[in-house]
């Protein structure tokens, strides 16, 4: 694997990326793919599934700023992966039963709202087939009376005529209820409760959108690609937003060598 992964985007959501210093996840069913929610047993289930998008083709190609630009003008951000700010909590903070590290931040609101393993983000190479077993997964497990929901296998697959693309996405996971929830149930049957909330197909406590905190040095080996048809005034606002936003860094600004009309 590649040790940098890349992002086409617009100006505009460079723009948030520098000044907030987050980068945005989005719900599976808001993706460029309209069946990547979709499974066998439990209709769009990808709703419990958040992503950000990026590849590991260092190579500048139309098809990504045709995709993901607004008419080849924006750029490509260049980053190390796994840039996320890293937390610590101690055996007995919130729910935590031993010191544990993750690039989730439990005080923030999301993370109240909505149940995430700490281990999330996961960072995952787009697998491209035609099998409808992997494209729509089954999701619903019984054994021994017992019914689990798995959802490890959604966000992980496309269509090969996606394979252009070259995608590794990370992924985050929730469950469809939040910590404060789980921390109030008291019986047997208010667990139930909470869990049949994700069998139901027609649920709708699920996240759009998490941002998630970059790390302090994200942006140190940071580079920036401007699209073909970016104009001379759109590379001078992305100069004033790395003079603005990053101040004492060096970022590498270059624009693309493909020429189109």
């Amino acid at each position: 694997m590649n040790e940098y992964l890349y992002h086409n985007t617009s100006i505009e959501t460079l723009a948030l990326i520098l000044k907030n210093r987050t980068i945005r996840f989005n719900n599976l069913l808001n993706v460029d793919d309209p069946d990547e929610a979709e499974t066998s047993d439990l209709g769009k289930a990808g709703k419990y599934c958040l992503v950000s998008c990026w590849t590991d083709n260092k190579e500048d190609v139309i098809p990504m700023w045709n995709m993901y630009t607004s008419d080849m003008r924006g750029v490509r951000i260049k980053m190390r992966k796994n840039p996320f700010k890293q937390y610590t909590y101690k055996n007995g903070e919130l729910h935590f039963t031993e010191t544990v590290k993750s690039y989730i931040d439990y005080y923030s609101e999301y993370a109240c709202d909505f149940s995430i393993a700490p281990s999330c983000p996961i960072l995952e190479k787009i697998e491209y087939t035609e099998d409808e077993t992997l494209l729509k997964p089954e999701v619903i497990s019984k054994k021994e009376g017992k019914t689990g929901v798995f959802l490890g296998d959604l966000g992980r697959c496309k269509r090969k005529y996606w394979e252009f693309q070259q995608e590794y996405r990370y992924i985050i996971r929730t469950a469809a209820w939040g910590i404060k929830e789980l921390e109030s149930v008291q019986t047997p049957e208010d667990n139930i409760k909470l869990y049949n909330r994700i069998l139901d197909i027609n649920n709708n406590c699920y996240c759009n959108e998490i941002f998630l905190v970059l790390e302090e040095d994200a942006f140190e080996d940071m580079e920036i690609l401007l699209a073909p048809k970016t104009s001379e005034q759109e590379k001078i606002i992305v100069e004033a937003l790395l003079d603005k936003f990053c101040p004492n860094i060096n970022v590498k600004l270059e624009k693309s060598k493909i020429r189109v009309k």
